[in-house]
């Protein structure tokens, strides 16, 4: 899997992997102490709010961590923030 976005490329075997890249990358969220992989997915939709329809912002608490990680690459992707190549 692969996502590409302002010129870097993130890729692993799954979604996680690759947002777990993208969440080094984020030198704001590792100054709040870093978190889990849902609570840098809370904090990058909020920092995205202004690119997303609202509806999109909620993390479901009833799907695994993959599957999380992997709508919110298909999110980006699907609003033009990145792209996903599988």
């Amino acid at each position: 899997m692969i996502f590409r976005f302002n010129d870097k490329e993130y890729r692993g075997a799954t979604a996680v992997e690759v947002v777990a890249q993208m969440e080094r990358d984020e030198a704001d969220f590792a100054a709040q102490n870093g978190g889990t992989l849902r609570q840098f997915l809370e904090w990058s939709l909020k920092k995205l709010s202004d690119r997303l329809p609202l509806r999109e912002l909620e993390l479901s608490p009833r799907v695994s961590d993959e599957v999380q990680a992997h709508s919110y690459l298909s999110l980006r992707h699907d609003y033009g923030i990145g792209e996903l190549v599988e």
